[in-house]
């Protein structure tokens, strides 16, 4: 019985792995597309050359890398747990 269950846990094991780059991937295009949106919309309505644009589409970009490092860390420290 346990020998049917570690393939199992290591299918199990690898979906979630793809499930976190995934999330990881999406996060990081919705942060950057959510901050040039808004750029986009403050620029309009309040008339300034691209610095909203700019300046938030920077903030996205940002907050994408964070979500990314948040997730390798998280990654690595599972990898040196199971070792």
């Amino acid at each position: 019985m346990p020998e049917e269950e570690k393939p199992r846990q290591s299918s199990m094991k690898t979906a979630l792995q793809w499930a976190d780059v995934t999330n990881m991937g999406v996060a990081m295009v919705l942060c950057i597309v959510m901050g040039l949106t808004l750029g986009i919309f403050l620029h309009n309505y309040f008339g300034f050359s691209p610095y909203w644009t700019l300046l938030f589409l920077f903030g996205g970009i940002l907050a994408g890398f964070r979500i990314m490092y948040k997730t390798f860390v998280k990654f690595f420290k599972h990898e040196g747990k199971s070792s």
